[in-house]
């Protein structure tokens, strides 16, 4: 991996920041003075709060403001293999190759595919 990109990636949050700024946005969302506002409003709100949240980590901003449960799970997996980018463990190729098919595996069932016809020439 780059400097540059090593340099992208660690020069943001902690995972543990990430984590505990993660949990900060869920319940501010859902604190009554948020509440009372319709959904763009919050978002907006949130935005301006978390201004640096937003624009380093904008994925993980609109998981976070979202009313549909945040995905804990997954949130962990990707912060153990960030560490591992930034520990030299593994390059960024090597960690999307290992995430692509671990979560292929996961959530694709090739049954439920169909096979391709064959075409006639």
């Amino acid at each position: 991996m780059s400097t540059k990109e090593k340099d992208f990636i660690n020069d943001g949050l902690s995972n543990d920041d990430i984590t505990l700024t993660i949990s900060r946005i869920i319940i501010r969302a859902k604190d009554d003075e948020m509440r009372k506002l319709n959904e763009n409003e919050r978002y907006e709100k949130l935005k301006i709060e978390f201004d640096f949240f937003s624009s380093r980590y904008p994925m993980l901003f609109d998981l976070a403001v979202r009313e549909d449960k945040f995905p804990w799970d997954n949130l962990s997996y990707m912060l153990n293999m960030r560490k591992k980018i930034i520990d030299d463990e593994l390059t960024s190729e090597g960690a999307s190759k290992i995430v692509g098919k671990e979560w292929f595996d996961k959530y694709v069932n090739l049954n439920e595919i169909p096979k391709n016809k064959k075409i006639k020439k």
